[in-house]
């Protein structure tokens, strides 16, 4: 089991990030060829998403965990004290 806190989209983030950059190295050293820069930007549009996604899900993960049980809290007090609607 993976621990709570882990991201699978920060993995990709950097995983995408570390293969842009191997494919920079290899068209630096004229291996790629053309084909390096298509990788290269490929790879750079992929960081970028993947990193996007993982900031939002962490963001998203704190909220909830702060947010919704004050939010719980707020309506228990609501229905304690108001009255109770006749509909």
């Amino acid at each position: 089991m993976t621990p709570r806190y882990w991201n699978m989209w920060w993995t990709l983030t950097m995983a995408a990030a570390e293969l842009t950059l191997l494919v920079v190295v290899l068209e630096a050293l004229g291996i790629l060829q053309d084909v390096g820069l298509a990788l290269g930007v490929a790879g750079v549009l992929l960081t970028i998403v993947f990193g996007l996604t993982a900031s939002t899900r962490s963001s998203l993960t704190g909220f909830r965990g702060g947010i919704v049980p004050r939010l719980d809290r707020i309506i228990t007090l609501l229905e304690e004290r108001l009255p109770p609607t006749t509909t």
